[in-house]
Order: structure tokens, then sequence, then C-alpha cells
């Protein structure tokens, strides 16, 4: 069950950012929304989450890009991240790999699928309540 945790999602596609903060909100996270890297690493910054949902493909800083700058800062480096990329390759998700990334989920996803890598995530990482 879904307590106070603090989830930033980041996504430049308006629909698929509020899609994914409807079903957070909906199973009762709290969601901190932005809609590209820069705003992202300032969020991430200020209030640390409990969890980052980052979508890969974004123009300008990239997914990828922003979990490498959060990897990098000591405050940030243990949130975990979920990538989801509607342009996912093997690549990509072994790049996603060795940042480590606690999950790569392909777009399009269902909302079960999603609050079910959230729930786990949280629960692996003790954030869950």
């Amino acid at each position: 069950m879904a307590g106070k945790q603090r989830i930033l999602v980041v996504d430049d596609d308006p629909s698929a950012l509020e899609f994914v903060t409807t079903v957070l909100q909906g199973a009762g996270y709290r969601v901190e929304r932005a809609s590209d890297g820069p705003t992202a690493l300032k969020k991430a910054k200020t209030a640390l989450p409990d969890l980052v949902v980052l979508d890969v493909a974004m123009p300008g800083m990239d997914g990828l890009a922003v979990c490498d700058e959060l990897r990098f800062d000591p405050r940030t480096r243990d949130v975990p991240i979920i990538f989801i990329s509607g342009q996912a390759d093997d690549d990509t998700e072994a790049l996603a790999s060795a940042l480590d990334a606690y999950a790569f989920i392909r777009k399009p996803f269902t909302p079960e699928e999603l609050l079910s890598e959230v729930h786990n995530c949280l629960t692996v990482f003790g954030r869950e309540a």
C-alpha cells in the first residue's frame, strides 16, 4: 500500500507525464513532475525523492544523462530510478543497467505494470510504508 512516498516523474511528453502522475497519485503516492532534465535535477536536489520515474528520450538532456548526474551527486546517488521509454532497444537498456537503474519499462505499459515496479522498487530500497 502506498504511503507518503515522494516520486519524481520526468517525461517531456505531456500525455505520458499526466498518465504516470494520475496512476501514481491514484495509488496514494505524492508526485512531483518535471518535463525536462535540468528541471528534474533541480527538483531532485531540492527535495530528495524516494524514487525517480524517468523517460529516456527527451530533447536536450536525455534521461540517461539525468541519471548519470544523479549518480554523480552524493546527495542523490542512492535514489532508485525506474526508466520508461517508447524508443527502447537493447543498447539503451544496457546503458540504463550500467547506470544502476532498478527497472526499465517499455511504453506502452499498463497502470498495473507501473505500480508493480514502483512498489517492488520502494520495497527493495526500504522506502515503502
